[in-house]
């Protein structure tokens, strides 16, 4: 829907072109122009609406998607897994370095002999 909402709002530039013409011209279709106007935008206005509310009921990743971006494919949440295991792996030891980073003069083979004692 939403790129037919994209197509009415390019209608909508071709009859203000058209309106402005007409306008110049003195025409008595003036008015039918300004009216196609209104009526595209309205069209266009409601189509964005629907797209975006579609888009968010595709949404199964279980992350809240903000509505500025009426284009972007949601993501599975596969994808969201995979890349998390790839470029987001996190250690077995990672909240043990943390700490012993930390600490000043901190040592991670202390810390560890410490937690296992």
């Amino acid at each position: 829907m939403t790129y037919v909402a994209y197509l009415m709002l390019l209608l909508t530039f071709v009859a203000l072109g058209m309106f402005v013409y007409a306008l110049a011209a003195e025409s008595p279709l003036t008015g039918v122009f300004g009216a196609g106007i209104v009526v595209l935008m309205i069209a266009a206005a409601v189509g964005f609406r629907i797209g975006a509310r579609v888009r968010a009921q595709s949404n199964d990743s279980g992350i809240d998607i903000p509505s500025e971006n009426i284009w972007a494919r949601p993501l599975r949440r596969e994808q969201i897994d995979r890349y998390l295991q790839n470029y987001r792996a996190v250690r077995e030891n990672h909240e043990q370095l943390l700490q012993a980073v930390a600490v000043p003069g901190g040592d991670t083979t202390k810390l560890m002999e410490r937690r296992a004692a």
